[in-house]
């Protein structure tokens, strides 16, 4: 059986696990959606690879081979198979295009599936699919030029984009509910998109109390039913929200945009802001008293003071 028949095959066998409605068959309904699109990506492989080899650019170990007239060619060895790292790299330079965000998001929620599993997860199987849905579509018709209707199932087909209508009015009115409320602060709205919840990790999360006052804002999460406040969750935001950012500005030779706070200890000091947007604490010492340079964090223990000039001062005093 071909590798594309395999992912169609597995595609379909996941979705109906889910739609047998029998919970117990939710992990495998993720297992095989989430195999069926590795298959998918190997097929692209499969089908970019030169004739003399059509599953070389799917082998983990790839080595030039002189042939018998001089010339040079390229043949996998072994059977291990490339990995997500591997499709992710070789697409890359392939120009092969995937949202390997949405992937990777999908990939974690299956991770949290699994390992956390309960009896109240239905409905984040049903976020899996439906944002697994988008892939499978764009990849078959974009990449593979298939047209989904008509490689899946027709069954399979139907529940896809009935999941996925569901999915988007559940994700739509939780968008609803967090846009009432006051975050307070420009970073911290900026930051809701990575806002899960901290039993399922779902992202189906509203705000049912437009009134609170924020960080106490109540959370509940229409996956799994579990309430928690914003506050639980703002460091988790805030990091995945500036990580990129923050990764750029230090390797450039900048500054991070956000610290560790000095007070109560989460990474949600913001520099934009002035302040922490955890427990809204703001530096008391702005600039260096001596040469007027921006102070951060740290220098806040040189009570005025940059670091420069603290060392100055204390050399001074030594002598």
């Amino acid at each position: 059986m071909s590798i594309f028949q395999n992912a169609i095959d597995s595609i379909d066998i996941g979705i109906e696990d889910y739609d047998s409605g029998d919970d117990r068959r939710n992990i495998s309904a993720v297992r095989n959606i989430s195999a069926g699109i590795l298959l998918l990506y190997k097929e692209k492989l499969c089908r970019l690879s030169p004739e003399h080899d059509s599953e070389l650019l799917i082998k983990k170990d790839i080595r030039p081979t002189q042939t018998d007239e001089g010339g040079l060619i390229f043949e996998g060895k072994g059977r291990k198979t490339v990995d997500v790292y591997s499709i992710k790299e070789r697409f890359k330079s392939l120009n092969v295009k995937v949202d390997w965000k949405r992937f990777d998001e999908i990939n974690q929620l299956r991770n949290d599936l699994e390992h956390y599993y309960t009896e109240e997860p239905p409905d984040t199987v049903r976020e899996i699919i439906a944002k697994s849905f988008l892939l499978i579509r764009d990849f078959l018709t974009k990449e593979l030029n298939e047209n989904p209707e008509d490689v899946l199932d027709v069954d399979s087909w139907a529940i896809l984009l009935d999941v996925k209508e569901v999915y988007s009015a559940e994700e739509s009115a939780c968008k609803s509910t967090l846009e009432k409320v006051n975050w307070k602060y420009d970073t911290v709205a900026d930051s809701l998109k990575y806002l899960r919840c901290i039993a399922c990790s779902s992202s189906l999360v509203e705000a049912p109390y437009s009134d609170d006052s924020y960080p106490t804002i109540n959370l509940h999460c229409k996956s799994c039913n579990t309430d928690f406040v914003f506050a639980d969750v703002v460091e988790q935001c805030i990091g995945e929200s500036l990580a990129g950012e923050a990764y750029i500005s230090v390797k450039d030779g900048g500054e991070s945009p956000y610290d560790t706070c000095i007070v109560c200890g989460q990474e949600t000091f913001i520099y934009s802001e002035g302040c922490c947007v955890a427990c809204g604490y703001e530096m008391e010492y702005t600039s260096c008293a001596a040469c007027a340079a921006p102070l951060t964090l740290e220098d806040q223990y040189n009570e005025g003071l940059c670091s420069y000039c603290q060392h100055r001062y204390e050399k001074t005093m030594a002598e």
